[in-house]
């Protein structure tokens, strides 16, 4: 099976109902020395970090599994940031190999 190291691979894209916004979210969980492997679950979890754009300003986001060029390899859920701060989600094999 893959393994992969989340935080290099997964990145929150932001859209909102008017425009496409990239944000910064504080992601808690993963962390660098985290490794997710295909077909096992696993958590992501973010604070607020109190500085603009704050999570009740960004509500929904798109959420996908992202290689190192930034790559969509696994589009994951649609989440609002503003209500809930996890999620878990399962790696499929196919998208990608051990840090890719």
């Amino acid at each position: 099976m893959s393994a992969f190291k989340t935080l290099v691979s997964l990145a929150l894209l932001v859209s909102t109902h008017l425009a496409f916004v990239q944000a910064s979210i504080n992601v808690t969980n993963p962390v660098e020395s985290t490794v997710c492997h295909a077909g096992q679950s696993c958590q992501v979890e973010w604070v607020d970090d109190g500085q603009s754009p704050l999570l009740s300003d960004i509500g929904e986001c798109h959420v996908g599994l992202h290689n190192d060029l930034l790559l969509l390899a696994q589009s994951l859920t649609t989440v609002n940031v503003a209500d809930t701060h996890s999620f878990s989600f399962v790696p499929h094999p196919s998208a990608g190999n051990n840090g890719d």
